[in-house]
C-alpha cells in the first residue's frame, strides 16, 4: 500500500511545479515544501526561509524553495533492506582520465603546493525508476543521513543521502563536522583505519579549526574527539566543532567554511583552483551545500552521495580525497564504492 507521502509526491510530480521533500538524520517525519508557481527563487545572502541548494561555485545562483507552503508527514519505521550491490558501468576513458588526474595531483602535493585535494568524476546509468520511488528507498536505507528529493523545472531533479553536516544551528550554538576517510561498513566489526586515512581526517579537522578562527576566538571553539560515523554501507572518521551562533550572518560563516577540506582540499584556495583548472566537468550542485534555513534554525548539509535524475539517464557524482599517500587505483575504487551505495536504490 502506497503511503500518504508517496501519493502526495506523485500528485505534485504530475503538476511539474517546484517542490522539495527532505528528512533530517534520525527523524521520524519528512517535510515537504512546494510552490504554486514555477518562479525560480534565489537567495544572495542565505537569509531566506525555506530549503536552499547552493552549488559548489558560490558565484553562481543559489536557488531555494520557500517554506510558505509546507506539509509534514509521519514515516513508518521500516528496516533497511539488504540489496545486492549494483555493478556500475563506466567508460574506461573516464577511469584513465581520473587516474591521470590523481597522479598529477600527487606531483603537485609533492612540490608542497597542496597537502590534499578532493577529485571527483561523474557516472551515468540508465534511468529505471521514478525519483519518488528512489526517494522512498533512500528514506528507508539511510536513517542517519539527510535525504532529499528536489525538483524545479529551471534547475532539474536531484536526490541524495548526505552523511556530512555543514552548518547546524540550535539555540545559541552552531555545529559543523570534519568528515574524511572511507571504509565499507561491516556489521559487528570495528574499522581498522590506515595512517593515510587518519592523517587525511586530521588535515580536514585542522583546516576547519583554522577557518573558524577567522570568526571566533580559540576559547569559543569546542572540538570533540574523533569517532566513527556510519553512512549506509560506508563508515567515515568524524570530528565535531561547536561554536557560538552568528546572528543574521550565515553567509559569512558559509563562505569561511566552504568548500570544506572534505570536498575541496588543503590549502583551501589552492585546492579549489586546482579543481577548477583540472577537473574536466562542472560539479553543479555536487559538493555544494543544501538544507533548511529560517529565523529559528539552520540545518545545512554538504551535498554528497547525490545524483541528478532525468527520464533517460541518472548521473551519479563521486569523489575521493587525494594525499601524498594515495594509491590512484584504490582512490578510483573508493569512488566506485561510493557510487554503489547510491546505485543500489536506482
Amino acid at each position: 500500500m502506497e503511503s500518504p507521502l508517496f501519493l502526495r509526491l506523485k500528485s505534485l510530480w504530475e503538476t511539474q511545479l517546484p517542490f522539495v521533500c527532505f528528512r533530517l538524520p534520525n527523524q521520524k517525519k519528512a517535510t515537504l515544501y512546494f510552490q504554486k508557481d514555477s518562479e525560480l527563487y534565489v537567495t544572495h545572502d542565505l537569509n531566506c526561509s525555506g530549503f536552499l541548494m547552493a552549488p559548489f561555485d558560490l558565484n553562481k545562483k543559489i536557488p531555494f524553495i520557500p517554506d510558505q507552503y509546507a506539509e509534514l508527514f509521519n514515516l513508518k519505521k521500516t528496516n533497511p533492506q539488504n540489496k545486492k550491490q549494483t555493478e556500475i558501468p563506466f567508460d574506461s576513458t573516464n577511469k584513465k582520465t581520473f587516474l591521470e588526474l590523481v597522479s598529477h595531483a600527487q606531483k603537485v602535493i609533492e612540490s608542497g603546493e597542496l597537502k590534499k585535494v578532493v577529485l571527483s568524476h561523474k557516472l551515468e546509468v540508465a534511468t529505471k525508476k521514478d525519483p519518488i520511488s528512489i526517494f522512498n528507498e533512500l528514506v528507508i536505507d539511510y536513517p542517519l543521513a539527510m535525504v532529499y528529493l528536489w525538483h524545479h523545472p529551471s534547475v532539474g531533479t536531484w536526490f541524495g543521502a548526505s552523511p556530512e553536516q555543514f552548518i547546524s544551528s540550535f539555540g545559541d550554538k552552531t555545529q559543523t563536522m570534519a568528515l574524511a576517510g572511507t571504509q565499507s561498513y561491516k556489521e559487528g566489526e570495528n574499522p581498522l583505519w590506515t595512517q593515510k586515512e587518519i592523517e587525511e581526517q586530521e588535515l580536514v579537522a585542522v583546516q576547519i579549526d583554522s577557518d573558524l578562527k577567522k570568526l571566533f576566538s580559540s576559547n569559543q571553539i569546542h572540538r570533540s574527539s574523533t569517532t566513527d560515523h556510519r553512512a549506509g554501507d560506508l563508515i567515515h572518521l568524524c570530528t565535531y566543532f561547536q561554536f557560538p551562533k552568528l546572528e543574521s550572518n550565515l553567509l559569512a560563516l558559509a563562505q569561511v567554511l566552504h568548500p570544506t577540506p572534505a570536498v575541496g582540499g588543503v590549502p583551501k584556495i589552492k585546492a579549489k583552483e586546482f579543481i577548477e583548472q583540472y577537473e574536466s566537468y562542472d560539479r553543479a550542485f555536487y559538493t555544494g551545500f543544501l538544507g533548511v534555513t529560517n529565523t529559528k534554525e539552520t540545518h545545512l548539509f554538504v551535498n554528497l552521495r547525490c545524483a541528478q535524475w532525468t527520464p533517460e539517464r541518472t548521473t551519479l557524482y563521486v569523489g575521493a580525497g587525494i594525499t601524498s599517500g594515495s594509491d590512484p587505483e584504490k582512490e578510483w575504487l573508493e569512488t566506485i564504492r561510493k557510487a554503489k551505495t547510491l546505485a543500489k536504490v536506482l
